[in-house]
Protein backbone atom coordinates (compact mmCIF):
# COMPACT_ATOMS: atom_id res chain seq x y z
CA UNK A 1 0.00 0.00 0.00
CA UNK A 2 1.11 3.38 -0.65
CA UNK A 3 0.64 6.58 0.59
CA UNK A 4 0.78 10.49 -0.94
CA UNK A 5 3.60 12.83 0.77
CA UNK A 6 2.62 13.61 4.48
CA UNK A 7 1.24 16.80 4.63
CA UNK A 8 3.82 19.49 5.62
CA UNK A 9 2.83 20.98 8.58
CA UNK A 10 1.81 24.71 8.55
CA UNK A 11 3.83 27.06 10.72
CA UNK A 12 2.21 30.29 12.75
CA UNK A 13 2.23 33.23 10.78
CA UNK A 14 4.25 34.72 13.34
CA UNK A 15 6.92 32.58 12.88
CA UNK A 16 7.65 33.63 9.17
CA UNK A 17 10.61 36.09 8.03
CA UNK A 18 9.08 40.17 7.77
CA UNK A 19 9.01 41.67 4.10
CA UNK A 20 12.34 43.38 3.79
CA UNK A 21 11.65 46.72 4.57
CA UNK A 22 10.71 45.73 8.42
CA UNK A 23 13.69 43.18 8.46
CA UNK A 24 15.58 45.97 7.53
CA UNK A 25 13.57 48.70 10.31
CA UNK A 26 13.66 45.92 12.71
CA UNK A 27 18.21 45.26 12.31
CA UNK A 28 18.27 49.11 12.73
CA UNK A 29 16.53 49.48 15.78
CA UNK A 30 19.08 46.54 17.39
CA UNK A 31 22.08 47.08 19.60
CA UNK A 32 25.48 46.30 18.59
CA UNK A 33 26.83 42.72 17.45
CA UNK A 34 28.99 42.93 20.70
CA UNK A 35 25.92 43.78 22.94
CA UNK A 36 23.40 42.22 21.04
CA UNK A 37 22.03 39.63 24.21
CA UNK A 38 19.34 41.73 25.46
CA UNK A 39 18.49 42.04 29.12
CA UNK A 40 15.80 44.31 30.25
CA UNK A 41 15.17 44.62 33.86
CA UNK A 42 11.81 46.43 35.74
CA UNK A 43 13.58 46.84 38.34
CA UNK A 44 13.40 50.70 40.23
CA UNK A 45 15.19 52.57 37.99
CA UNK A 46 15.57 50.86 35.36
CA UNK A 47 14.89 52.76 32.38
CA UNK A 48 12.85 50.56 30.10
CA UNK A 49 8.95 50.12 31.64
CA UNK A 50 6.48 47.27 31.91
CA UNK A 51 4.44 48.21 28.58
CA UNK A 52 7.40 47.71 26.45
CA UNK A 53 9.15 44.77 28.05
CA UNK A 54 5.35 42.84 27.12
CA UNK A 55 5.37 44.42 23.68
CA UNK A 56 8.75 43.22 23.08
CA UNK A 57 8.15 39.73 24.75
CA UNK A 58 5.35 39.19 22.57
CA UNK A 59 7.69 39.83 19.68
CA UNK A 60 9.80 37.06 20.97
CA UNK A 61 13.27 39.26 20.29
CA UNK A 62 13.85 39.56 23.52
CA UNK A 63 15.20 37.39 26.99
CA UNK A 64 15.07 39.03 30.58
CA UNK A 65 15.83 37.86 33.62
CA UNK A 66 12.59 37.85 36.15
CA UNK A 67 9.28 36.78 36.34
CA UNK A 68 6.56 37.32 33.38
CA UNK A 69 4.52 40.04 34.46
CA UNK A 70 1.12 39.07 33.32
CA UNK A 71 -0.81 36.15 33.88
CA UNK A 72 -0.86 33.82 30.27
CA UNK A 73 -4.24 32.44 29.02
CA UNK A 74 -2.57 29.18 28.63
CA UNK A 75 0.69 27.62 29.91
CA UNK A 76 2.89 24.27 28.16
CA UNK A 77 5.18 22.60 30.47
CA UNK A 78 8.05 20.09 29.39
CA UNK A 79 6.96 17.73 31.76
CA UNK A 80 10.31 15.78 31.24
CA UNK A 81 12.15 18.39 32.10
CA UNK A 82 10.57 21.08 34.49
CA UNK A 83 8.70 18.70 36.27
CA UNK A 84 10.96 16.33 38.29
CA UNK A 85 13.90 16.91 40.11
CA UNK A 86 15.93 13.80 40.15
CA UNK A 87 13.17 11.16 40.41
CA UNK A 88 10.72 13.33 42.44
CA UNK A 89 7.97 15.69 41.45
CA UNK A 90 8.99 19.46 42.13
CA UNK A 91 7.95 20.76 44.85
CA UNK A 92 6.58 23.71 43.91
CA UNK A 93 4.49 22.22 41.04
CA UNK A 94 1.60 21.55 43.02
CA UNK A 95 1.65 25.57 43.61
CA UNK A 96 1.83 26.22 39.56
CA UNK A 97 -1.21 23.92 39.06
CA UNK A 98 -3.54 25.25 42.06
CA UNK A 99 -2.64 28.67 41.07
CA UNK A 100 -3.42 28.01 37.47
CA UNK A 101 -6.39 25.78 38.06
CA UNK A 102 -7.57 28.94 40.48
CA UNK A 103 -7.11 31.21 37.33
CA UNK A 104 -8.42 29.28 35.16
CA UNK A 105 -6.06 28.63 33.17
CA UNK A 106 -5.14 25.32 31.11
CA UNK A 107 -2.20 23.64 31.53
CA UNK A 108 -0.71 21.15 29.15
CA UNK A 109 2.18 18.91 29.75
CA UNK A 110 4.71 17.75 27.25
CA UNK A 111 6.75 14.50 27.26
CA UNK A 112 9.66 13.63 24.98
CA UNK A 113 10.19 10.14 26.70
CA UNK A 114 8.55 7.54 24.54
CA UNK A 115 8.92 5.19 26.75
CA UNK A 116 6.86 6.33 29.34
CA UNK A 117 3.09 6.17 28.78
CA UNK A 118 0.24 8.99 29.55
CA UNK A 119 -0.84 6.66 32.41
CA UNK A 120 2.02 6.25 34.26
CA UNK A 121 2.66 10.23 33.84
CA UNK A 122 -0.81 10.53 35.64
CA UNK A 123 -0.09 8.20 37.93
CA UNK A 124 3.13 9.56 39.54
CA UNK A 125 1.69 12.99 39.61
CA UNK A 126 -1.55 12.14 41.60
CA UNK A 127 0.84 10.06 43.77
CA UNK A 128 2.23 13.42 44.89
CA UNK A 129 -1.51 14.88 44.94
CA UNK A 130 -1.41 16.70 41.32
CA UNK A 131 -4.37 15.39 39.45
CA UNK A 132 -4.98 15.89 35.77
CA UNK A 133 -6.39 13.75 32.64
CA UNK A 134 -5.13 12.17 30.23
CA UNK A 135 -5.99 15.11 27.37
CA UNK A 136 -3.31 17.02 28.81
CA UNK A 137 -0.83 15.04 28.35
CA UNK A 138 0.74 14.90 24.69
CA UNK A 139 3.37 12.04 24.55
CA UNK A 140 5.12 11.01 21.72
CA UNK A 141 2.78 7.99 21.63
CA UNK A 142 -0.07 9.45 21.52
CA UNK A 143 1.36 12.36 18.94
CA UNK A 144 2.40 9.47 16.67
CA UNK A 145 -1.10 7.88 16.32
CA UNK A 146 -2.65 11.07 15.46
CA UNK A 147 -0.21 12.01 12.81
CA UNK A 148 -0.14 8.52 11.32
CA UNK A 149 -4.20 8.32 11.08
CA UNK A 150 -3.60 11.80 9.57
CA UNK A 151 -0.79 11.15 7.04
CA UNK A 152 -0.96 7.69 6.87
CA UNK A 153 -4.47 6.35 7.03
CA UNK A 154 -4.79 2.46 7.81
CA UNK A 155 -1.15 1.65 7.86
CA UNK A 156 0.54 -0.99 9.24
CA UNK A 157 3.39 0.10 11.73
CA UNK A 158 6.46 -1.42 13.03
CA UNK A 159 7.51 0.32 16.40
CA UNK A 160 11.43 0.32 17.21
CA UNK A 161 11.00 1.41 21.04
CA UNK A 162 9.63 0.50 24.21
CA UNK A 163 6.14 -1.01 25.14
CA UNK A 164 4.93 2.11 26.03
CA UNK A 165 5.07 3.34 22.62
CA UNK A 166 3.50 0.20 21.06
CA UNK A 167 0.49 0.61 23.86
CA UNK A 168 -0.26 3.99 23.41
CA UNK A 169 0.04 3.25 19.59
CA UNK A 170 -2.13 0.12 20.12
CA UNK A 171 -4.87 2.49 22.44
CA UNK A 172 -4.96 4.86 19.19
CA UNK A 173 -6.61 2.21 16.96
CA UNK A 174 -3.27 1.94 15.36
CA UNK A 175 -2.27 -1.56 13.27
CA UNK A 176 1.19 -3.11 14.20
CA UNK A 177 3.15 -5.67 12.23
CA UNK A 178 6.42 -6.89 11.63
CA UNK A 179 5.89 -8.30 9.08
CA UNK A 180 8.28 -6.35 6.35
CA UNK A 181 5.97 -6.97 3.63
CA UNK A 182 3.52 -5.25 4.91
CA UNK A 183 4.98 -2.45 6.94
CA UNK A 184 3.85 0.61 5.34
CA UNK A 185 5.94 2.65 8.15
CA UNK A 186 8.77 2.24 10.58
CA UNK A 187 8.40 4.34 13.78
CA UNK A 188 11.53 4.79 15.78
CA UNK A 189 11.26 5.80 19.67
CA UNK A 190 13.98 5.52 22.46
CA UNK A 191 14.63 1.64 22.73
CA UNK A 192 17.13 -0.14 25.52
CA UNK A 193 16.56 -3.43 23.49
CA UNK A 194 17.48 -2.39 19.92
CA UNK A 195 19.23 -5.31 18.12
CA UNK A 196 20.39 -6.54 14.56
CA UNK A 197 16.84 -8.08 13.92
CA UNK A 198 15.44 -5.00 14.44
CA UNK A 199 17.48 -3.30 12.28
CA UNK A 200 17.10 -6.02 9.78
CA UNK A 201 13.48 -5.50 9.80
CA UNK A 202 13.16 -2.07 9.35
CA UNK A 203 15.70 -2.39 6.32
CA UNK A 204 13.56 -5.25 4.61
CA UNK A 205 10.38 -2.82 4.87
CA UNK A 206 12.00 0.28 3.84
CA UNK A 207 14.12 -0.87 0.82
CA UNK A 208 12.06 -3.61 -0.31
CA UNK A 209 8.36 -2.34 0.47
CA UNK A 210 8.65 1.42 0.52
CA UNK A 211 7.95 2.14 3.94
CA UNK A 212 8.99 5.22 5.20
CA UNK A 213 10.80 6.41 7.96
CA UNK A 214 8.95 8.42 10.75
CA UNK A 215 11.12 9.50 14.43
CA UNK A 216 9.59 10.33 17.64
CA UNK A 217 12.72 12.77 18.09
CA UNK A 218 15.78 13.22 16.71
CA UNK A 219 17.69 14.26 19.79
CA UNK A 220 21.13 13.18 19.90
CA UNK A 221 21.62 12.68 23.92
CA UNK A 222 18.54 11.67 26.05
CA UNK A 223 18.26 12.93 29.71
CA UNK A 224 16.46 11.28 32.16
CA UNK A 225 14.33 12.37 34.91
CA UNK A 226 17.28 11.61 37.62
CA UNK A 227 19.15 13.47 35.45
CA UNK A 228 21.39 10.49 33.85
CA UNK A 229 22.12 10.91 30.23
CA UNK A 230 22.73 8.19 27.41
CA UNK A 231 22.22 8.03 23.55
CA UNK A 232 19.07 9.66 21.73
CA UNK A 233 16.83 8.41 19.05
CA UNK A 234 19.27 9.75 16.43
CA UNK A 235 21.91 6.78 17.01
CA UNK A 236 19.16 4.65 15.87
CA UNK A 237 17.15 6.02 13.37
CA UNK A 238 21.34 7.05 11.45
CA UNK A 239 21.63 3.41 11.60
CA UNK A 240 18.69 2.70 9.51
CA UNK A 241 19.62 5.65 7.40
CA UNK A 242 22.89 4.40 6.57
CA UNK A 243 21.69 1.04 6.10
CA UNK A 244 18.65 1.70 3.61
CA UNK A 245 20.39 4.88 2.04
CA UNK A 246 17.19 6.57 2.13
CA UNK A 247 16.69 9.66 5.01
CA UNK A 248 14.23 10.32 7.66
CA UNK A 249 10.51 11.23 6.11
CA UNK A 250 9.31 12.88 9.53
CA UNK A 251 10.53 14.00 12.63
CA UNK A 252 7.57 14.33 15.13
CA UNK A 253 10.27 15.79 17.90
CA UNK A 254 11.25 19.47 18.30
CA UNK A 255 12.19 21.82 16.81
CA UNK A 256 9.56 20.69 14.38
CA UNK A 257 6.42 22.42 15.48
CA UNK A 258 3.74 19.25 15.08
CA UNK A 259 3.93 18.75 19.44
CA UNK A 260 2.58 22.36 19.59
CA UNK A 261 0.02 21.96 16.97
CA UNK A 262 -1.34 19.17 18.42
CA UNK A 263 -1.64 20.83 21.47
CA UNK A 264 -3.11 24.10 20.17
CA UNK A 265 -5.43 22.31 18.42
CA UNK A 266 -7.29 21.33 21.74
CA UNK A 267 -6.73 25.02 23.08
CA UNK A 268 -8.86 27.91 22.02
CA UNK A 269 -5.70 29.92 22.71
CA UNK A 270 -3.73 31.91 20.35
CA UNK A 271 0.19 30.79 20.72
CA UNK A 272 1.34 34.62 21.35
CA UNK A 273 -1.03 34.02 24.70
CA UNK A 274 0.58 31.11 25.74
CA UNK A 275 3.86 30.55 27.56
CA UNK A 276 5.93 27.03 26.93
CA UNK A 277 8.16 26.24 29.96
CA UNK A 278 11.00 23.88 29.84
CA UNK A 279 14.70 23.41 31.62
CA UNK A 280 16.73 22.51 27.88
CA UNK A 281 18.49 25.03 25.90
CA UNK A 282 18.40 24.49 21.70
CA UNK A 283 15.03 22.38 20.42
CA UNK A 284 12.49 23.38 22.51
CA UNK A 285 13.14 27.34 22.45
CA UNK A 286 13.42 26.92 18.32
CA UNK A 287 10.01 25.15 18.14
CA UNK A 288 8.51 27.43 20.34
CA UNK A 289 9.88 30.74 18.12
CA UNK A 290 8.91 28.80 14.75
CA UNK A 291 5.15 27.92 16.10
CA UNK A 292 5.11 32.29 17.67
CA UNK A 293 4.62 30.90 21.41
CA UNK A 294 6.60 32.95 24.35
CA UNK A 295 9.02 30.74 26.07
CA UNK A 296 10.61 30.84 29.42
CA UNK A 297 14.26 28.73 30.55
CA UNK A 298 13.95 27.43 34.45
CA UNK A 299 17.01 26.35 35.54
CA UNK A 300 17.30 23.36 37.37
CA UNK A 301 18.67 21.41 34.34
CA UNK A 302 21.74 22.20 32.62
CA UNK A 303 21.30 25.01 31.03
CA UNK A 304 22.45 28.04 32.57
CA UNK A 305 21.85 31.70 32.01
CA UNK A 306 25.52 32.31 30.76
CA UNK A 307 24.82 29.69 28.46
CA UNK A 308 21.59 31.47 27.73
CA UNK A 309 23.27 34.75 26.95
CA UNK A 310 25.74 33.05 24.56
CA UNK A 311 23.30 32.26 21.82
CA UNK A 312 22.12 34.50 19.52
CA UNK A 313 18.63 36.46 20.16
CA UNK A 314 16.56 33.54 17.89
CA UNK A 315 17.63 30.68 20.17
CA UNK A 316 16.81 32.53 23.34
CA UNK A 317 14.15 32.33 25.63
CA UNK A 318 12.15 35.37 26.88
CA UNK A 319 12.04 34.48 30.40
CA UNK A 320 15.23 33.00 32.53
CA UNK A 321 13.93 31.96 35.84
CA UNK A 322 15.11 29.82 39.06
CA UNK A 323 12.43 27.68 39.65
CA UNK A 324 9.52 26.80 37.89
CA UNK A 325 6.91 28.87 40.06
CA UNK A 326 8.39 31.75 38.88
CA UNK A 327 5.74 31.65 36.40
CA UNK A 328 3.54 32.84 38.54
CA UNK A 329 3.35 36.83 38.62
CA UNK A 330 4.80 37.82 41.80
CA UNK A 331 1.69 40.14 42.23
CA UNK A 332 -0.18 36.61 42.30
CA UNK A 333 2.18 34.94 44.78
CA UNK A 334 1.80 37.70 47.03
CA UNK A 335 -1.84 37.04 47.32
CA UNK A 336 -1.44 33.78 48.15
Amino acid sequence: MRFPTPRIPQINPKAFIPDPRELREKLAKRVAPETATERVSTAPGAKVGEKEISERIASLDVMVREAPQRVFDAYVLNIDATVFTGTQLMPELRLVVDTLDSLRRPISYLSMMSTVSSEQLIAAMRAEGVHLEPEQIVTPGRQAARYIHKSYPGAKVFVIGDHALSAELEQGGVALSGDPEEINVVLVGHDWNFTFDKLTTAFRAIDENGADLVASSLRRVRRQPDGTREPGTLSVVTAIEVATRKRVAKNLGSPETDLLEMIFEDLNVAPEDALLVTDSLGADIRMAKRFGVPSALVLTGEASLEQAEKLKWKDQPNYVLDSVDSIIPPYIKDQL
